[in-house]
């Protein structure tokens, strides 16, 4: 009852705005913007859900081998410009999530700009670990129909509540500007398992990054922590079992294999490092990143992505390769099996827990964005995807031979 009343008063909140926004229109310190996506995704088979990040509990194919839910959504801001030094800024976004598609608080904050080198700001923040990572909902800001699933379909957190500080200074031709945040993550993600989720409310959030922008060029690195507060529910009865008197007086040691596969208290990082270019019609990026973690749970990985594109009057032809791979396939060594079934099920269900997690796929995608007008466009995307293991899907079906291909399209509009 409280999750409810607390949306029916973000909504009520929300509404306040807008009339609050329409009431002093002549005023012009209200401004009201938005945007969306009507799009629909085609797999060409029925064997497993493609999903455009783990936030989404289903996705194209085995569920709906067509679907319009995919990458469609709608997102509402408003802002507000107290005075030259302070502004504040809201933005609900729907779209399909762990939440379903209940409009989400993603922005609620207040800025203050003493001078035009420093900006300091406080409230629902959007999480910009990669480029592009805090306006990934806004499809018609970037070519493809949706962010490389396989660098950015990892990504658990889109805001948080908490505070950042960017400084900015020119240097050269061009300018640096250096980010550091820290808050609380909000937010839930479907764990695969129906009316399962991890929760993330509670869970420390820190990080920054530092980039360096000319007039063609835009580059950039970072670090970011997330320190869980919450177990992973599907954990908790192998845990119990690891945890449990009567093993641990057979294998003193066993407690301590249940603690290095737990998620609670433990440290996730985000290490990621970014070039893009554009240049009159020619549109270029690369990125790399580094996922890890203290939890066994989730295994280090890289991901890296390359896009180019090439504008012809309206028309953007691109391409792009993406890709995941695990740095280390090994497992640790867990007990002894052949003592008795029920330490057997302990250790394979260790194993799996593991190899559940390893992330190895790869994905090649072809598109076109063509632009209809200065607040919209469209775009048809060839996707050709190759995942070697499961941690990027849902609902794989036994037989799967990991290769899935997907036809999109997508009007985008902002207003």
């Amino acid at each position: 009852m409280s999750s409810r009343f607390s949306r029916i008063s973000l909504l009520a909140c929300f509404l306040a705005h807008v009339a609050l926004a329409h009431a002093a229109e002549e005023e012009k310190s209200y401004s009201i913007s938005g945007f969306g996506t009507l799009g629909v995704a085609h797999s060409n088979t029925r064997d497993v859900d493609i999903v455009r990040d783990l936030t989404q509990p289903y996705g194209v194919g085995y569920t709906r081998q067509t679907d319009f839910g995919l990458d469609s959504n709608l997102g509402l801001q408003i802002n507000y410009r107290a005075n030259e030094n302070f502004d504040t800024a809201l933005q609900f976004v729907s779209h399909r999530s762990s939440e379903g598609y209940q409009p989400q608080l993603t922005w609620a904050y207040g800025r203050y700009l003493p001078n035009d080198t420093v900006q300091l700001r406080a409230g629902r923040l959007g999480f910009d670990v990669y480029m592009l990572a805090d306006s990934r909902n806004v499809a018609y800001s970037y070519q493809w129909v949706r962010p490389p699933i396989d660098f950015f379909g990892g990504l658990i957190i889109s805001y948080f509540d908490g505070a950042d500080l960017v400084i900015s200074k020119p240097v050269g031709a061009g300018i640096v500007r250096a980010k550091f945040f820290t808050g609380l993550a909000r937010e839930k993600t479907s764990t695969g398992n129906m009316d399962d989720y991890l929760s993330l409310n509670g869970s420390r959030l820190a990080g920054g990054y530092i980039e360096y922008q000319s007039q063609n060029w835009l580059y950039r690195a970072g670090y970011s922590e997330l320190k869980f507060k919450n177990e992973f529910p599907p954990l908790q009865g192998l845990l119990d079992g690891f945890r449990s008197p009567a093993l641990n007086a057979l294998f003193p040691y066993a407690a301590g294999l249940g603690n290095a596969l737990s998620m609670e208290n433990k440290r996730f990082k985000y290490l990621s490092a970014g070039i893009a270019y554009d240049d009159g019609p020619l549109q270029a990026q690369l990125m790399v990143n580094r996922l890890s973690s203290e939890s066994l749970l989730f295994p280090a990985n890289r991901a890296a992505y390359l896009t180019l594109g090439y504008r012809i009057d309206h028309w953007t032809p691109y391409m792009t390769v993406s890709a995941a791979r695990p740095e280390n396939r090994k497992i640790p060594a867990s007990l002894p099996t052949g003592v008795s079934p029920g330490i057997d099920m302990l250790v394979a269900g260790f194993n799996q827990s593991i190899n559940n997690q390893f992330n190895h796929q790869t994905t090649l995608s072809l598109g076109v964005r063509y632009d209809l007008t200065e607040k919209s466009n469209l775009k048809l995307q060839f996707d050709q995807i190759q995942a070697d293991e499961l941690f990027l899907v849902r609902n794989n079906q036994p037989g799967w031979n990991g290769k899935a291909r997907l036809f999109s399209l997508a009007f985008n509009f902002i207003f």
